[in-house]
Parts: C-alpha cells; sequence; structure tokens
C-alpha cells in the first residue's frame, strides 16, 4: 500500500481531533462569509465543548462549502476518507486502506467494514461512488480537485477505484477532511439533496440539532448514535457559534463561555500575553493571507493590466514591516504561495520582491501612472482582513495608490460581487474559486500563523506549532 504524505495538508485532522477526542487544538482558514448579528454566548458546561468562529459557512453541504473556518461546521458530523495527523501523514478514517497505481493515475480504498451514516445506512463502496460523484457533479469551490476524474467502479461491497485521466501522485489527500471530496454523504441524502442544506447527513461523530441550531449564528450537534467509535465521542454536545467580533470572542474565552476559539494571527498576536493561566495558542501552517489581484486583464482596474504597475505594488509593500506590524511570531513575510517544506517552494521567489518604493514609483511612471491610481479592492468582513486592509492600504498610498475598500459581509455576498466585476483585488485569505482567478493573476501575499485560543485541562503550557502560510508576487 502506497501512503502518500502530503505536508501541505495538516489542518483537518486536528480539528477532527478536538472535536471526537477531547485534543485542544482547533486550526482553521480561509475567509469568513460571516452573520448578521452576534451570537449568543455559550453555555458553560464540561460536558459541552463550545467553540467560536468567526463566520457562518457557505453551505451546509459539503458539496458547497467552503473550507478551513468556513468549513469548521461540517467536521463533526461528516467522516473522511482519510485523515492527516499532526506530522502531515495520512492516516485511515472510513478508509482502513489505500493503494495508488504506479502511474498516479487511479486509487482503490478499502472501507472498513462497521461504519454507518447518521440515518443508518452502511458506508459501503457504493455510498462512496454516489457521494463523490454528487460531491463533483455539483461543482463546488473544491470540485477543480477532480476534474480529472472519469470514473469511480465498485470492486467489492466494501472495495471501489477511483480512475483520473491524468497524474496525481498526489490524490489521497483530495479525500483528506480539508478538501471535502471524502467527507461521505448518505445515499439517501444525495436523492434528496435539498436537506443538505439545513441538515447533516454524515458518518462522523455527531449530528447537527436541528432544532437548537440558528442558521448564521449557533450550531449545535448532538452524538451520531450510529458512530463506528463511540469511545471517541467526549462531548455530550458541540456548539459552535459565530462571533464576527474577535475581540467579543476573546472576552467570551478568557469568561469560559469558549473552550475553544476559532481566530486569526493579528488576534492571537494581540492577546499571547493575556490569556488565562490554563489557555494555549495552537498555530499551524496553513493560511495565506494579504492582497490579491484578480484583474491581471485590467478589465476593472485598467492600470493592473500593466505588468509594471502590479511589480510597483510588490514592491511598495514592506512585507516584513506589516507581518511584524500585525503577526508578530505568527507570521512570516513571502512573496510566494508555497511555503519551506511544500511542494513547489523556490527560496528564490522571496527575494524577487524587496521592498524599494523609490522602484515603485519609477515603474508607475515608466506604466503612465505616475501621480497614481485608485484600485477597488473587495474583502469579507472581519478583523483579520479589514485590519490588514488599513495596514496596505496605507502602504501603498506611500506610492501613490490608494485602495477603495468595499466591506462584503459574508463569503456568498463576495463571490457575487466578484462575478459582477466590482474588485480589482482581494484583501485577505480568499475562497478557492478567487483562488482559480488568482492562477490568472497576481497579488502580495504574507506567510501568517493561524492562531487558535483553546482551553486546555490537561496542560498549562502554551504551544506555537511551526507554520507558514504561502503568499504570492507579481508575475510577468
Amino acid at each position: 500500500m502506497k501512503k502518500l504524505t502530503p505536508q501541505a495538508l495538516r489542518r483537518a485532522s486536528v480539528v477532527v481531533a478536538a472535536l471526537t477526542a477531547s485534543a485542544i487544538a482547533l486550526t482553521g482558514c480561509g475567509g469568513s462569509s460571516g452573520a448578521s448579528s452576534q451570537a449568543a454566548p455559550a453555555v458553560k458546561d464540561p460536558k459541552v465543548l463550545t467553540v467560536s468562529t468567526t463566520g457562518a459557512p457557505i453551505s451546509m453541504d459539503p458539496g458547497l462549502s467552503g473550507n478551513g473556518r468556513l468549513g469548521t461546521m461540517l467536521q463533526p458530523a461528516y467522516e473522511p476518507l482519510v485523515r492527516t495527523n499532526a506530522e502531515g501523514e495520512l492516516e485511515p478514517a472510513l478508509a482502513e486502506s489505500w493503494d495508488v497505481s504506479d502511474d498516479n493515475k487511479s486509487v482503490t480504498f478499502t472501507l472498513r467494514q462497521d461504519a454507518k451514516f447518521s440515518d443508518g445506512e452502511a458506508v459501503n463502496a457504493a455510498a462512496a461512488k454516489k457521494s463523490i460523484e454528487y460531491w463533483v457533479a455539483k461543482k463546488g469551490p473544491f470540485s477543480v480537485n477532480l476534474s480529472s476524474l472519469e470514473s469511480i467502479t465498485v470492486d467489492s461491497e466494501y472495495q471501489f477505484t477511483v480512475k483520473l485521466s491524468e497524474a496525481n501522485p498526489d490524490v489521497v489527500s483530495i479525500f483528506n477532511t480539508y478538501w471535502l471530496a471524502g467527507d461521505l454523504i448518505s445515499p439517501k441524502a444525495v436523492d434528496n439533496p435539498e436537506v443538505l442544506g439545513t441538515e447533516t447527513h454524515g458518518a462522523g461523530p455527531y449530528v447537527l440539532d436541528t432544532k437548537s441550531t440558528i442558521t448564521g449564528k449557533t450550531y449545535t450537534y448532538l452524538p451520531n448514535e450510529n458512530y463506528y467509535d463511540p469511545a471517541k465521542i467526549h462531548w455530550d454536545k458541540v456548539v459552535i457559534s459565530v462571533y464576527e467580533d474577535s475581540n467579543s470572542a476573546v472576552q467570551a474565552f478568557k469568561t469560559g463561555q469558549l473552550k475553544l476559539m476559532i481566530s486569526d494571527p493579528i488576534t492571537g498576536n494581540a492577546n499571547k500575553d493575556n490569556l488565562p493561566k490554563d489557555a494555549r495558542i495552537v498555530s499551524d501552517p496553513v493560511q495565506w493571507t494579504g492582497l490579491v489581484f484578480t484583474d491581471r486583464s485590467g478589465e476593472v482596474n485598467e492600470p493592473l493590466g500593466d505588468v509594471r504597475v502590479r511589480q510597483a505594488i510588490n514592491h511598495g509593500i514592506d512585507r516584513e514591516l506589516v507581518t511584524k506590524a500585525l503577526f508578530g511570531d505568527f507570521g512570516t513575510p513571502t512573496s510566494q504561495l508555497q511555503v519551506k517544506g511544500f511542494t513547489g517552494y523556490d527560496p528564490a521567489n522571496d527575494e524577487k520582491y524587496p521592498y524599494d518604493p523609490e522602484k515603485a514609483k519609477k515603474l508607475l511612471a515608466d506604466a503612465g501612472y505616475p501621480d497614481g491610481f485608485t484600485i477597488n479592492v473587495g474583502y469579507v468582513a472581519n478583523t483579520l482582513n479589514s485590519t490588514q486592509a488599513q495596514a496596505i492600504a496605507g502602504q501603498l498610498e506611500k506610492i501613490g495608490v490608494k485602495l477603495k475598500i468595499n466591506e462584503a459581509q459574508n463569503m456568498g455576498e463576495l463571490q457575487t460581487r466578484m462575478k459582477q466585476k466590482e474588485f480589482g483585488a482581494l484583501v485577505g485569505t480568499p475562497s478557492w474559486s478567487a483562488v482559480r482567478a488568482i492562477a490568472q493573476g497576481s497579488g502580495v501575499r504574507f506567510r501568517s500563523r493561524v492562531g487558535w485560543l483553546a482551553r486546555s485541562r490537561r496542560s498549562r503550557k502554551r504551544v506555537r506549532l511551526p507554520m507558514e502560510v504561502p503568499g504570492q508576487g507579481a508575475r510577468s
């Protein structure tokens, strides 16, 4: 059996551990789709896991949802085929083993035989095939990961093979929690997909309690009586609440209303020296954030169509200064999407755009913009995005480039406005649909540790796991 080790996917297994085994480490990133009002305080109860996150999910349907913080609400209820452990290695979940072909064009999964969905249906090869095909057909944010899917064949009751038209040596990791393809959905729900928007139909340790859930604010989960490993269910209830205001979440955490707080590196850095003695910060290398050009053609903002302008913007931001000011020890300045230890990392790329405001001004003048110009920029409302938007705007103003900042209340609104071509750039950690736009554009990024506050009964030690987050510079 060939087991792959995708270092770039460290996040998902830690989240699952926190929700199923009382391990005090919950990690996530991405943008925020937000709620219009503040979540109600969670109840202090040793049998209840209370969690905060910065925004509501794009959808509760795995075929349409986002990941990172946007995928937090799915993880208690949906069990993946595989997980990534703390060492970045894949380990069994619903799939007890897997075998990748020598040409990396197919993978055969062998499922465990004791797993059931929350509705009692068996998790078998036919159900897996049906779920994955549904997931691909929904064309959600991550369906591009299986754009080369050729077929899924049921080899036996508990074994199936996924075949691709193109080689992918990292194919198994697509079925990790983080990328959602492996979050299997019950066949009954696939046949009635409208229920997936408000209910959960997975094989995870918990199931969404729709009666106690307020969409966009608070999501409540109860134990799944059909979960294959009851010993891993350590909570009578899991409550995940939306806190758009990080300061409110910090106060709730300090007063014990929250056991876990999923936040951002800015909040982590600001509060690292002012936490309860039994609290710790856990972070890992999963988030990249900054200014993202989505209009390389200059259709929305004409100047961005000139590579000299994009290069000027890259030279006009002091990444080191901004990173230190906002993230402290939880970030590293960068000019590329990948980081040290990740596939595709090239140390030379981080030397490509040194801070040089005079060179930036000359490039703008050569491009025909000696007096600068204005960029329409969008971001989803949360502490991370709003703070760095102001910091980046302050930097670029020094070279004559102004940012017209537009705030979207949630990821859905941002995506809609992107389709309407309102923005030439984004600030923050964009959705995968935005990442696909980045493939045609460029941007200025900072690596940032994602900070989470966690209250642990087992340890009073503050932990900082190594974390760097990728960024990208302008491309010619």
